[in-house]
């Protein structure tokens, strides 16, 4: 896989509250008029199907994202797009598959949706998209299920990903690692398909910067005693750590990873859903000096950000997460296809969201016209003492316009 430019520049941008609570959400673009091909161009409503968890583990992602569509559609546009009334149907993917494909079928052939949200499980994403590729009269917001494989497989005109992919979340850093933290690593992960590809994206990258990769440790999902893996990591010699882990695995590897006194051997680092906002108040001052990489971070210091977190904080009485600002911005997804084809013709939406920027908190962001997958700033965080007691991220670079590959995807 070829690697892709990364300038490594920090990015200052302007964007004041009033703008952005009454803004459209999009960077003007020409509007396409009239309805040409699927979907329902002459509705008066925009109909948006949630295909997304709302029991169990990751329950609280689902309503993340669901929280942040309707703050961009309900809260800050009164319900409406263009005149049109937004309408919602949710139902619970947990983390099934074959529910998930079933869901969206029942939504795109009896309640005829004009958008699918979610889901939050790659699995699940990839039972969905044979459904909707041959439906082919709704647009798919991807909300999260980050498998570049949903583009290097059949990819599919209708899915637009308004979350990340993997190589998004774990390549960009190698080369952070090796020109500021060491030139030697070893990868620990949780081993299945999600880690797998994190390390091995993370390790191609790091080669080709010229890095060494001295050892790679997985560890089954759900581990709770990481003693054994944590020998392995120390018997390695390496200078840092390179991981992938998310929700509880990361607060007990991180824990642990501490507590074992690796933390004054080595440098840890990884993808940024191992040290996020959801983990870091169960993590706390284990944490501290660590690195990460990731798309969305609540602190970061631009006007456009502090927007969005008074706003959500506002609406639902806590910080936003990047599952919530990944909802956001598919709230604004949705309403710039809908404003840009004039109406919800499931292919002048289409024609009219490819290639388009959107205004997220994140930074920029761009929907690439190859592959619908985003173009968009990274930010390498580090964990500091909060204010007030506590730790949080600190941005300690932003990589700009970050551009994954098309993995042979050419729409």
């Amino acid at each position: 896989m070829p690697s892709e430019s990364m300038p490594h520049e920090k990015r200052s941008e302007q964007y004041s509250r009033r703008k952005f609570l009454a803004g459209t959400g999009a960077v003007a673009g020409t509007s396409i008029a009239g309805c040409i091909g699927g979907g329902g161009g002459g509705s008066d409503t925009v109909k948006i199907g949630f295909v997304l968890p709302f029991s169990g583990t990751y329950s609280f992602l689902g309503e993340s994202i669901v929280n942040g569509v309707k703050l961009r559609l309900d809260q800050q546009l009164g319900g409406e797009i263009d005149g049109r009334e937004v309408e919602y149907v949710r139902q619970d993917t947990g983390a099934d598959p074959a529910t998930g494909a079933s869901i969206t079928q029942e939504f795109l052939q009896s309640e005829n949706v004009d958008f699918i949200v979610g889901p939050v499980s790659s699995a699940v994403a990839g039972a969905m998209k044979p459904e909707i590729a041959s439906a082919g009269s709704a647009i798919w917001l991807n909300a999260n299920a980050g498998n570049y494989k949903l583009v290097q497989d059949s990819c599919t005109r209708y899915h637009f990903r308004t979350s990340f992919n993997t190589w998004q979340t774990s390549a960009p850093l190698a080369s952070y690692v090796k020109d500021n933290i060491a030139d030697n690593v070893v990868l620990s992960y949780a081993n299945y398909t999600f880690g797998q590809q994190s390390k091995n994206l993370f390790q191609e990258a790091f080669e080709e910067a010229g890095g060494t990769v001295v050892d790679e440790i997985g560890a089954p999902l759900g581990t709770s005693d990481y003693s054994s893996f944590l020998q392995e990591i120390e018997n390695s010699g390496a200078d840092t750590v390179f991981s992938f882990f998310a929700g509880s695995d990361a607060v007990n590897y991180i824990k642990q990873f501490s507590s074992f006194g690796l933390n004054e051997k080595m440098t840890q680092t990884g993808s940024g859903f191992l040290l996020s906002a959801d983990t870091l108040p169960a993590q706390g001052k284990a944490a501290l000096g660590m690195y990460s990489l990731l798309h969305y971070t609540p602190t970061k210091q631009s006007d456009r950000n502090q927007a969005f977190v008074d706003a959500y904080s506002e609406q639902y009485d806590t910080t936003p997460n990047v599952y919530a600002c990944q909802g956001y911005d598919s709230g604004l997804a949705a309403e710039m296809a809908v404003k840009e084809a004039g109406g919800t013709d499931t292919d002048s939406m289409v024609s009219g969201l490819a290639g388009k920027e959107l205004n997220s908190p994140r930074g920029y962001f761009k929907f690439k016209s190859t592959t619908h997958d985003p173009i968009m700033d990274m930010d390498i965080r580090q964990v500091v003492e909060a204010d007030g007691g506590g730790v949080q991220n600190e941005v300690v670079e932003t990589l700009s316009q970050v551009e994954g590959p098309t993995w042979g995807c050419s729409l």
